[in-house]
């Protein structure tokens, strides 16, 4: 996993302002295009392939992200939901 795109989801589960910006993408794709801007505003490099991986792969992403800490609930929704908020596409 992208230790870049790690380091901009540590950020992302704890900033409800962050979670709303990428909640407003509906295909993994745009998701993708909102994260690579945000991170770079952050001065976070993210390439867009990186962070669709990282979208099919969330539960990974999440415990790499959380290190010993509890998942919030916003993670534990998407976990339990199977992610589809996130990765689904209307291109696949």
């Amino acid at each position: 996993m992208n230790a870049n795109v790690i380091e901009f989801y540590k950020k992302v589960r704890t900033d409800q302002g962050l979670i709303e910006a990428l909640s407003e993408g509906k295909t993994a794709e745009q998701v993708s295009e909102i994260a690579v801007k945000k991170a770079a505003e952050m001065g976070i490099t993210l390439e867009t392939a990186d962070v669709i991986a990282a979208l099919g792969q969330f539960q990974e992403l999440a415990a790499g992200a959380a290190n010993d800490d509890e998942l919030t609930e916003f993670e534990l929704e998407l976990v339990a939901a199977g992610n589809a908020v996130w990765c689904d596409s209307d291109d696949a």
